[in-house]
Order: structure tokens, then C-alpha cells, then sequence
């Protein structure tokens, strides 16, 4: 074999290393467990103490916990949302940001999004 055939053999061999490990350096970070960049848009459901902004609406719209229980909410949007109750609430949430509220009395605490006012739900606390 001729060195430049050599060279040639060992550039394709090592491109086509280097872009193999591209690919499942990028399929492991969008794992959906692993941060994925876009969201969880389409599959899934949240956790029990979760609540998803995915869609323009929060998943679950109502949710109902036990006193003490801190709640999650995760923007799975490529919009901006918040998650807004009364007396308490969030600043404007990018992608994949959250939110947490702990809920240390019983009662109703409905919410919404102050950026898109069909956006409702309620955590009721017993």
C-alpha cells in the first residue's frame, strides 16, 4: 500500500470514528431522563408531585396532595410560562426550567399563566 493510500485509509477510519462518537455523545444527552434539550413533549407522564406546562396547558390541569407536599413544575414548552397562584408564583419559565411551591395548608390554590390566560389549573390540598 502506498503512503498516500495509507493516509487516506487512516483519515476515513478516524472520521469515521470521531463521527460515531458524535452520534451517541449526542443520543445520551437526549435521552429524555438526561436532559433532553427539547423536552418531553410527546411521551410520558409527570411524577406524582409533578405538574408538565407542555402544550400550552398544565399536565395535570388539577392535581390533589397531602400537606407538606412540595410540587414540581417543569416547562416542556419552547415558550415561556409561568405558574402563578395567589401570594406565590414563578418568574417567567424558559424550557426545561421549574418551578417548586410547597403546599403547607389544606385548601384550593388555583394557578395560572400570566402570559396566556387560558393556561388554569388547581392543586387542592387536604
Amino acid at each position: 500500500m502506498t503512503t498516500s493510500s495509507s493516509n487516506s485509509r487512516r483519515f476515513v477510519l478516524i472520521s469515521a470514528a470521531l463521527i460515531a462518537l458524535f452520534v451517541a455523545a449526542f443520543a445520551t444527552s437526549c435521552d429524555k431522563d438526561s436532559g433532553n434539550p427539547y423536552g418531553n413533549n410527546g411521551s410520558g407522564d409527570p411524577g406524582a408531585n409533578e405538574v408538565w406546562i407542555r402544550g400550552s396547558t398544565f399536565d395535570p390541569g388539577d392535581r390533589t396532595v397531602s400537606a407538606g407536599t412540595t410540587i414540581t413544575w417543569t416547562n416542556k414548552d419552547g415558550v415561556e410560562h409561568t405558574v402563578t397562584g395567589s401570594g406565590w408564583g414563578s418568574q417567567l419559565l424558559g424550557q426545561n426550567a421549574t418551578y417548586t411551591h410547597t403546599f403547607d395548608s389544606t385548601g384550593s390554590f388555583p394557578y395560572h399563566c400570566t402570559r396566556h390566560s387560558g393556561m388554569t389549573a388547581t392543586i387542592t390540598v387536604q
